[in-house]
């Protein structure tokens, strides 16, 4: 489990590290979410959730990871998303949390 992941009942979230971006953030808090563990290197497909479908099929990760990047006069965004991805709803905000329910 991520040191910042918190479980309670049907919802998790997790706090991605600063220099981790959101998209692998709703990664790993999907995978804390389904109780999917991997013995593998998570970086070797960072796409993928393992028994989950993957996640770019929902969203595009690059887009998420520049909706909240820092704006080109390095202010900060601020805000959330929120989409839904095999029965979870996940809600992404600006400041790196990545709440994951199930529907």
């Amino acid at each position: 489990m991520h040191a910042d992941a918190d479980v309670c009942q049907d919802s998790l979230t997790y706090t991605a590290a600063d220099d981790e971006p959101l998209s692998d953030a709703v990664i790993a808090a999907l995978r804390e979410a389904a109780g999917v563990t991997s013995d593998s290197d998570a970086s070797a497909d960072l796409q993928t959730v393992g028994v989950l479908t993957p996640l770019f099929e929902t969203i595009d990760p690059d887009a998420l990871n520049a909706l909240f990047s820092p704006t080109y006069s390095g202010d900060t965004r601020t805000g959330s998303v929120t989409f839904t991805h095999d029965g979870y709803e996940v809600t992404v905000t600006a400041e790196g949390e990545v709440t994951v329910s199930s529907q």
